[in-house]
């Protein structure tokens, strides 16, 4: 990264940093100085809807250390209504300090930095805006808040700096060759029937952008709240992967319409999400301008259980298509609803991802369990469910204990399994990879990243957890394993004496930690990483060494003001 970006950087670091201390002292002097311009108690101070209020104000982003302090109470005390904790965004996390009997208030949304470096090869999952290349990659928000009662604006860019330094992969060994019209950046193991826009890196230079990062506009009443918004969405139980949509990838511009609050029906608590809106090419996927937007329409609904609050279910479906541009992307709300199509020589333009998913809280022992069921193709009839109930299905099955007390402390456990790889069902039929299309080319990304799941098409993981926790801070240790892109793996068509051996695998471990200070949240996270056979790099098989494993550490710092 250039000097200049360096002193970006800090500029920004010690603004955060220092901004709850300055405030707060701002604050008391403001006090002193007009404590003596004070109305009475009895005076009149004119209408409520002329005053106007300006102060500091947390937003509480997906995947934040906020939700996972609630999410992690919940394991001792039960999930009140409306928290299930299964359809995520910022606006939704984040309280209005709007008054019904004011007018509009407005709050400087309190900044939030994250800043992540890998050593060796690009690790990034789950951050957003942010893909963290090689190098020093960081993150900052910033931004403005406008309520009313029954309206609200929250302007939350994000400022994107990357150093994106070099790293290559060996040539001499199994490397397709790229199409003509591809950018050299391409994952070159994409290329046939199941294409998608995942770069390998993001260009050559170091990367500056502002994004519009979480900011939303919307209007509600009691029951329903519609809206333009940019925000992430998490759909899904899974704590370290989500199916459907993710904080993974950038967030795209979409219209909503949704719950404002849950809605109570006979059966229990009812939450509802349903958005259209526009997905974008990454400037590395090929060299034609002609398809740079997709559309998609998403819808996800919720029950949480009037007999068990602490039981919810919930499903969701993301159809997504090709555009001819961003006008008809606006429209396209009820593509939802509409049938999607495999074959690769099909009329309809479209793909679709279908998921089921539960959670189940028992405080009484401390234990969460969860699951997420997902499908590519909807099953055409009762019989081929029966017949082969597993095609096209990935699944997230995960677990979390705590208790043990010890120092006024407790112990959590958490465990994860995603399988994304193709199932069984392709010896006697067509069976597509996860995030991959044959007719979108670009896939299900947003900006070259994966819209679901962090672990990307045809992946599996697996993941372990242990963390001590007190009132505020905790520590922890963590492993884990990533089998990458198999079901390119197994498609290539690798020599026989290297495709039993060349399998991509990130084995993983490491600490991490959390403290809640008077001035805001730290969250440190230390990972220690080897990546076997990287890329299918391995030109030997198993009995030889000619392979490029890569060893890389990557150290994540976040801070979030506490307001």
């Amino acid at each position: 990264m250039r000097t200049s970006h360096w002193l970006l950087f800090a500029g920004v670091v010690l603004n955060v940093a220092s901004s709850p201390s300055r405030l707060c002292a701002q604050q008391s002097n403001a006090a002193t100085r007009d404590s003596s311009k004070r109305p009475a108690a009895n005076e009149h101070r004119g209408p409520p809807g002329d005053e106007h209020t300006v102060s500091g104000s947390l937003l509480t982003l997906v995947g934040s250390e906020a939700v996972d302090r609630l999410r992690s109470e919940q394991l001792l005390k039960g999930v009140a209504s409306g928290q299930s904790l299964l359809l995520l965004s910022a606006s939704g996390l984040t309280p209005s300090n709007a008054d019904s009997t004011a007018g509009w208030r407005a709050s400087r949304v309190s900044p939030q930095v994250l800043a992540v470096i890998n050593s060796a090869i690009p690790f990034s999952q789950n951050y957003g805006a942010l893909w963290a290349g090689t190098g020093l990659s960081t993150r900052t928000l910033i931004g403005l808040k406008l309520e009313s009662a029954h309206a609200r604006i929250i302007l939350a860019p994000e400022i994107i700096l990357s150093s994106n330094t070099d790293w290559v992969l060996r040539h001499d060994f199994y490397v397709p060759d790229l199409p003509p019209d591809r950018s050299k950046y391409d994952l070159p193991f994409y290329v046939g029937a199941y294409t998608i826009d995942q770069p390998l890196r993001f260009g050559n230079k170091s990367i500056q952008r502002i994004d519009p990062g979480e900011t939303t506009a919307m209007l509600s009443s009691s029951r329903f709240a519609f809206g333009f918004s940019n925000e992430n969405e998490w759909w899904g139980p899974g704590i370290r992967n989500a199916i459907v949509l993710s904080n993974n990838a950038p967030g795209f511009p979409h219209l909503f319409l949704r719950t404002a609050r849950p809605l109570a029906t006979h059966f229990g608590d009812v939450e509802m999400r349903w958005l259209v809106g526009g997905l974008k090419e990454s400037p590395y996927f090929d060299t034609v301008s002609t398809n740079n937007v997709r559309s998609i329409a998403s819808f996800a609904a919720t029950l949480q259980t009037r007999w068990d609050p602490n039981l919810s279910f919930g499903l969701a479906r993301s159809v997504y298509s090709t555009a001819s541009g961003w006008s008809p992307v606006f429209w396209r709300w009820f593509d939802i609803f509409t049938q999607t199509s495999r074959t690769r020589f099909a009329d309809v333009r479209k793909d679709q991802l279908f998921s089921l998913f539960a959670r189940w809280v028992f405080p009484a022992d401390g234990v969460e369990l969860y699951t997420e069921w997902g499908r590519l193709e909807l099953q055409p009839s009762l019989r081929d469910f029966l017949i082969a109930p597993n095609h096209t299905q990935g699944y997230t099955v995960g677990l979390q204990w705590r208790g043990g007390s010890w120092r006024e402390g407790n112990f959590r456990i958490q465990g994860e399994i995603t399988q994304l790889e193709q199932s069984a069902t392709f010896r006697d039929r067509p069976v597509p990879s996860w995030y991959t299309s044959t007719r979108v080319i670009q896939g299900y990304t947003n900006r070259g990243e994966m819209l679901g799941a962090s672990i990307g098409p045809g992946a599996q993981s697996q993941f372990a957890a242990l963390d001590y926790l007190k009132s505020d801070w905790r520590i922890g240790t963590y492993a884990g394993r990533i089998r990458w892109n198999e079901d390119a793996h197994d498609n290539f068509g690798f020599p026989a004496y290297a495709a039993y051996c060349n399998h991509d695998v990130s084995i993983y471990g490491g600490l991490r930690s959390s403290k809640v200070g008077q001035a805001g949240t730290i969250t440190a996270d230390l990972t220690v990483q080897t990546r076997l056979n990287a890329f299918f790099q391995n030109a030997g098989g198993c009995p030889l060494d000619r392979r490029l494993d890569i060893h890389n550490t990557t150290i994540a710092f976040s801070f979030t003001p506490a307001r």
